[in-house]
């Protein structure tokens, strides 16, 4: 994935500036920066969710999303959660059910999950797509602190079985340390990419 950032900006506020970036399958970046600098944005235009920026993206990878909450199907059971949006089959979302710790929900909806379930079901969904690259949109906020640490320590297992990469935009660098990530600061006004 290779991102030549010009600009981004909503209506006459420029929020992004010059970016240049590139992310390979396998390498693992986190992108820090305080709330309201623009990391979801570019996130977005990563993902391709975004096309109204001024630049080019070449984004061959195959990719998904974690966003900040679970985004789940609300009236589809955690089986239909995974098969639905990836496509893949009933045993392989069966298998990232286990992987995520949660082998015997298959038949519960998101709402009898409690809210660390429903984050590992929305990681073993986009695991399931099989990406070159994840990206992450803060999906450990709001977590408890003994959830936020099995959930990093489970995204860390499942990044080094599948060979992914990793594209990570927080505001807390231990969530960059404990996934071993490179971290990249983004700052000023426009937002431009710093080394941290």
């Amino acid at each position: 994935m290779q991102l030549e950032l010009e600009g981004k900006q909503f209506g006459p506020r420029e929020v992004l500036g010059r970016i240049s970036l590139s992310v390979a399958k396998g390498e693992r970046l986190a992108i820090l920066g305080p709330s309201g600098i623009g990391k979801s944005t570019l996130l977005r235009i990563l993902a391709g969710l975004d096309p109204k920026f001024r630049g080019r993206l070449d984004a061959g990878d195959r990719l998904a999303l974690v966003f900040q909450e679970p985004v789940l199907l609300p009236w589809r059971d955690a089986l239909a959660n995974i098969t639905l949006p990836t496509g893949c089959d009933r045993l392989t979302a069966l298998d990232w059910l286990g992987q995520v710790g949660l082998a015997g929900h298959e038949n519960k909806f998101p709402r009898q999950l409690s809210l660390g379930q429903q984050r590992r079901l929305a990681l073993a969904r986009a695991f399931a797509a099989g990406p070159d690259i994840l990206l992450a949109d803060e999906p450990f906020a709001s977590l408890d602190p003994e959830t936020r640490e099995r959930m990093l320590a489970l995204t860390d297992a499942l990044l080094t079985r599948t060979g992914a990469g990793l594209v990570l935009v927080t505001h807390d660098p231990d969530e960059a340390a404990a996934l071993k990530a490179r971290t990249l600061r983004l700052q000023g006004n426009p937002a431009v990419l710093q080394n941290d």
